[in-house]
């Protein structure tokens, strides 16, 4: 096997189970990668090289001796730097937070996945808190997008290293988390296949937030079966996040392969797609295509429903309320220099009277009843992911909301969606195909997602520097 890094989650296992590879060979494989290119790339924060060879190790034990093997035994991820893990430091991405003590507990998630024998190796690089969808970071240095060789471009954010990790043969997967699109909009930029779990699905314990009302874990990856596989480790009831208690377990693997006949879509109008830049319509149009051809049913009523400016703006306010509430007092003073814009977004939750917060909420509330209405007459909301492709991080205006302006509705409306590979557009930036389902049916998500990839290959392409 030539180049086992340019192989996702899924197929890594396989290739251990038929022992092609070892997960102690692919952990230094990728270790040897990132120490060659994360200088230039800013994808990790901090790598953990000794601890992975560990883990890797171990993996490569339990594999030879016939010992049962976890979900994703020997897979090296990165996390991205909200995950607490005990003895290691969280940066949430700040400068502020640079002399932090270790953590003294471990998220639920990264436990799940360390559980499920998954090589941790290091923690990935993001916007400043959390809070903002181009990517960039002046405090810790902006990643930079693999795709385009000659121009640093942004890879989009929060979850901006995670992003780069895996499109960049960093690591074979990543977790990221979405308030507004903080897991799509670096999926997107990047050409990966990235999961926004509904809130409940996942468990925020142990995870720096953004937004308590709005922030949900979720994979980051090549596919969707590779997805598919990251949240069937990570998911399910946890007594330290009660919002994860009212769902049980589910099996998001049994049914990946079973197909998408039938399912009602209900396709972006020219309205939306008229506001793209061209090849992402086109992309979006063909893609419907394939859908169609896969058995689906078009039903497109469904957006008139949809007010994109109001939903981006009303999340803006929880989210800027909530941010300044959790982060607000660390920026008092004189903190070391961190992101200017990152923190003016925090900065400005300061303004928000609690009044116009606590209405907001209410009025989410509402809303929620109401788009539930929806999805009595479709399945799926077909959409781009983005409106526009990789920008160059030298004209980057911090003041554009672009990258959420077609994310932001989802979590506005506690919904699930998916964002997978579509095309490329003429300068071979990638381009994204966005899907939206109800509450807690990520299983028709992934379905849609290993049917489509099924039927097309934009999921294997690569960076020309792969």
């Amino acid at each position: 096997m030539s180049d086992p890094l340019r192989l996702g989650v899924s197929e890594l296992r396989q290739a251990y189970r038929r022992r092609a590879l070892s997960p102690v060979e692919v952990t230094r494989a990728y270790l040897d990668r990132i120490a060659a290119r994360n200088d230039h790339l800013h994808a990790y924060i901090e790598v953990y090289a000794e601890s992975a060879l560990a883990q890797a190790r171990a993996s490569e034990q339990r594999l030879a001796s016939g010992l049962p093997a976890g979900l994703l035994e020997g897979v090296p991820l990165a996390l991205k730097d909200l995950l607490h893990i005990e003895g290691r430091r969280t940066t949430a991405g700040s400068t502020v937070f640079a002399g932090r003590e270790p953590s003294p507990l471990t998220s639920t998630v990264a436990a799940r996945l360390m559980g499920a024998g998954a090589v941790v190796l290091g923690k990935a690089n993001l916007v400043e808190f959390a809070y903002g969808g181009w990517g960039t970071n002046q405090g810790m240095r902006s990643p930079v997008n693999p795709w385009d060789g000659a121009v640093e471009r942004c890879v989009g954010g929060s979850s901006s290293g995670s992003g780069v990790a895996v499109s960049a043969g960093l690591a074979a997967g990543a977790i990221g988390t979405d308030t507004g699109g903080s897991v799509r909009i670096p999926s997107a930029f990047c050409g990966l296949t990235g999961l926004k779990t509904t809130q409940g699905r996942v468990s925020n314990f142990g995870v720096d937030l953004v937004s308590h009302t709005l922030d949900t874990v979720g994979p980051m990856a090549w596919t969707a079966e590779d997805a598919a596989l990251l949240l069937q480790a990570m998911h399910g009831p946890d007594p330290h996040d009660p919002a994860t208690l009212a769902q049980p377990p589910e099996d998001f693997l049994s049914a990946l392969h079973k197909g998408i006949a039938g399912l009602r879509i209900s396709v972006a109008p020219a309205s939306i797609l008229g506001a793209v830049e061209p090849a992402i319509a086109q992309a979006v149009d063909e893609a419907v295509r394939v859908l169609l051809s896969l058995g689906c049913l078009r039903r497109d009523e469904a957006f008139a429903s949809i007010d994109f400016v109001a939903d981006q703006a009303e999340t803006g306010v929880i989210i800027s309320s909530e941010a300044y509430a959790e982060h607000g007092h660390l920026l008092e003073g004189s903190p070391p220099r961190g992101d200017a814009a990152a923190r003016a977004r925090l900065l400005s939750g300061a303004t928000i009277p609690a009044p116009r917060y606590a209405a907001a909420l209410r009025e989410r509330q509402r809303r929620i009843r109401d788009f539930a209405r929806v999805f009595e007459h479709t399945d799926l909301l077909v959409l781009p992911t983005l409106p526009v492709t990789a920008r160059p991080l030298a004209t980057i205006d911090e003041s554009d909301l672009a990258p959420s302006r077609l994310t932001r509705f989802v979590g506005y409306h506690g919904l699930a969606a998916i964002a997978l590979p579509c095309g490329l557009s003429p300068e071979g930036l990638p381009l994204s195909l966005q899907l939206v389902a109800p509450a807690f049916h990520e299983a028709r998500l992934l379905r849609a997602g290993v049917a489509f990839q099924s039927a097309t290959a934009f999921h294997r392409a690569r960076p020309s520097s792969f």
